[in-house]
């Protein structure tokens, strides 16, 4: 007996029905409809007939994990440097990491390389980031120095595709009877740490795959062992669903072009790395959900490596806590979750098939213009470009920074590193803002002129007090009060030479520009008001909801003198 018989069965039209009914002449797509970056529309119900792309099955390749790994799980590969150390390293192998992906420049000789690596056991592999070549040739001198047999040397070189010297190394390599390293590393995270759309990142990865394959076809290189080299690297982000189709799309455009290639359709190795965009340096507590999230959808994406950033990456070298933590965050996931026991768990979802759809589309044809010549750094620059105008807006609300900040936060301070040139942060404009508020000894400070009870005008006091702490600006008064001249009164006496009036609507009817005037009168030379602009009330400036916060902020600092 089914358990939905004794029910009608309902579609989209039934629900598009229920949905007027409550919309009440208001827009379908403006209310319920968001878009991407990328301009795919996403939509408040999925059903199968939204899935009318590839019909590979889930579960199936290319949806599976490419990498040879037992049981289906993925490998968590903790990141170091020589900032980190030895110490380090051992730790997070102790700890139950799986493997160590190295950051070093061709400055590192061999032996601080042997310092680093000090204690590893052979069968753990070293991963090197997209590095030097000096470093290639220390980790294989290394190797070879500890008697590791070859065919048993574990890692990858982490060249770069777009290397001339990359398809000799693949020769090298493969005359060189390493079977189990990889050679090339396409790096699409890079490209996502700029500000790349999801479609541009594999759009961008997918080109310089084409890339690393030509450069080994005119090498005479077997394309079939060539692919076998190479690993592609993704961020995951806070965006589970996008992340999830994304890595899920990559498998398949990558399986399009090897079998364009006339090779059999190759399963692609992905390395998810936790975007570097989104981390904070202000709060950077909250980076451990951030992170989480980001890990939990790479590991439901099917990325066969994944790696986290410690919480408090972007304020300089990790500590041990940092470490622990970004490596259990993978362990708990895998162990006591048991997301890898799942072979593709979104496939079959309505929203993400879709998804994935619309992504291998889209990238599918920038790819496309990029082989006929399209440049697509300019693109990336337009991509960060709105995202960073949603961010300033706070339409990208960035917990601890942008929202709720914490003026009382403790403070994390941690040895300095040298930072990614690329790397656009989304945090940076309000931490900039916070760093110069907290150059003297005091804190800056607004007033605010909250007009009526409690009850009347506590939205817009909360709001503002909020968004005066993005800046690192402390709100003081905004208990209440009953006159215009009262908060003036109360203005006078605070020392500070904002304010900003708050209430309801129906309160400003009455008394907004009577209190903008008082505050004038009684010498306040910067008066703000919380509410959409309106030239009746006379105000030096608006404060509300979707507002350019950072303009607004800026302004402030201006008068503050900051």
């Amino acid at each position: 007996m089914s358990l939905a018989g004794d029910f009608d069965m309902a579609g989209r039209d039934q629900w598009m029905t229920l949905v007027e009914q409550v919309l009440r002449g208001a827009p379908f797509d403006k209310k319920l409809v968001h878009k991407t970056h990328d301009g795919v529309a996403i939509q408040p119900l999925y059903t199968g007939d939204d899935h009318a792309g590839d019909t590979s099955l889930p579960g199936a390749a290319p949806f599976t994990r490419g990498s040879k790994v037992v049981g289906g799980a993925w490998q968590v590969r903790q990141a170091h440097s020589r900032a980190t150390g030895n110490r380090a390293v051992l730790d997070d192998l102790g700890g139950g990491a799986d493997a160590i992906e190295l950051h070093i420049d061709g400055e590192t000789s061999r032996e601080e390389l042997e310092e680093l690596l000090d204690g590893v056991p052979a069968t753990v592999p070293i991963m090197l980031a997209p590095g030097s070549e000096a470093a290639v040739w220390h980790l294989v001198d290394l190797w070879d120095s500890r008697g590791v047999a070859r065919e048993k040397a574990l890692g990858g070189f982490g060249m770069d595709p777009r290397d001339p010297a990359v398809a000799e190394a693949v020769a090298n390599t493969l005359n060189l009877n390493y079977p189990n390293v990889l050679v090339a590393v396409v790096n699409g995270a890079r490209l996502a740490d700029r500000g790349a759309t999801e479609a541009q990142e594999l759009a961008g990865s997918l080109a310089d795959g084409v890339a690393y394959l030509r450069a080994c076809e005119q090498a005479g290189i077997d394309l079939a062992s060539a692919a076998d080299k190479l690993e592609f690297r993704y961020a995951a982000g806070v965006d589970q669903f996008l992340t999830m189709a994304k890595l899920r799309a990559a498998r398949r455009l990558w399986a399009r072009v090897t079998e364009a290639c006339g090779i059999e359709p190759a399963a692609q190795r992905q390395h998810a790395v936790t975007a570097g965009a989104m981390m904070t340096r202000r709060d950077p507590w909250v980076n451990m959900i951030r992170t989480t999230v980001a890990c939990f959808a790479a590991a439901a994406g099917g990325a066969d490596a994944i790696t986290i950033s410690p919480y408090d990456s972007a304020i300089g070298v990790p500590d041990p806590l940092g470490l622990r933590i970004a490596r259990n965050t993978q362990l708990l996931l895998r162990e006591e979750s048991h997301i890898d026991q799942v072979i593709d768990p979104s496939g079959g979802a309505y929203y993400i098939e879709s998804l994935t759809d619309a992504l291998t589309s889209a990238a599918w044809g920038l790819f496309q213009e990029l082989e006929a010549g399209a440049s697509l750094p300019e693109r990336i620059d337009g991509a960060h470009e709105a995202r960073s105008r949603d961010v300033a807006t706070r339409r990208l609300p960035l917990t601890g920074v942008s929202e709720f900040p914490d003026l009382d936060e403790p403070a994390v301070d941690r040895p300095s590193v040298v930072s990614d040139a690329g790397l656009r942060r989304l945090a940076e404009p309000f931490e900039a803002l916070r760093d110069a508020a907290e150059v003297g000894s005091s804190r800056p400070t607004a007033f605010l002129a909250s007009l009526g009870a409690i009850a009347v005008h506590t939205a817009r006091t909360t709001f503002s007090a909020n968004l005066l702490a993005a800046g690192g600006i402390s709100a003081i008064g905004g208990d209440g009060y009953d006159t215009p001249a009262q908060a003036a009164s109360a203005w006078r006496e605070s020392g500070t030479p904002i304010a900003v009036v708050c209430s309801s609507d129906e309160v400003y009817e009455e008394r907004a520009a009577t209190a903008v005037a008082a505050l004038r009168e009684a010498g306040c030379g910067y008066v703000l008001l919380a509410g959409r602009p309106d030239d009746r009330w006379g105000a030096d400036g608006y404060i509300h909801m979707g507002c350019d916060a950072l303009a607004a902020l800026r302004a402030i600092h201006e008068r503050l003198g900051l």
